[in-house]
């Protein structure tokens, strides 16, 4: 069984959240700051579940990455870093939907030397 973090119920998670939970075998975990926005787009979804979070709690975060195989950040831009350094800290591989920031460029050294795969837009901020 694949567990997927999402990380962010804003507008452009819904079509991913519905996505990911047709997939066999896999389990899905949305968390946002909005604990309701999560429960919306899991509520008519048997295998996955919604979590408030907020990312500034380094302890809840690094423990909801630690606990899932791969990471999805559509949370703003800027907190990718945060979550991309839980991953590596846990061995996780990341995804996200934006441009490479220079934080996330500093990193791919890491990544790489990890054997982690970081999925982010093509293009550089």
């Amino acid at each position: 069984m694949k567990k997927v973090l999402v990380l962010g119920a804003g507008l452009v998670a819904k079509p991913l959240v519905d996505y990911l939970a047709a997939l066999e075998n896999t389990e899905l975990t949305v968390a946002d700051l909005v604990l309701a926005k999560a429960e919306t787009l899991t509520a008519d979804h048997q295998n996955t579940k919604a979590v408030g979070l907020d990312v500034n709690d380094e302890g809840v975060l690094s423990a909801l990455v630690q606990s899932h195989d791969i990471a999805v950040s559509l949370l703003p831009r800027d907190e990718h870093p945060r979550v991309a350094r839980r991953c590596l800290e846990h061995g996780k591989n990341m995804s996200t939907a934006s441009y490479v920031s220079p934080e996330m460029k500093a990193l791919e050294v890491e990544v790489v030397a990890k054997g982690l795969t970081f999925i982010n837009e093509c293009g550089v901020d």
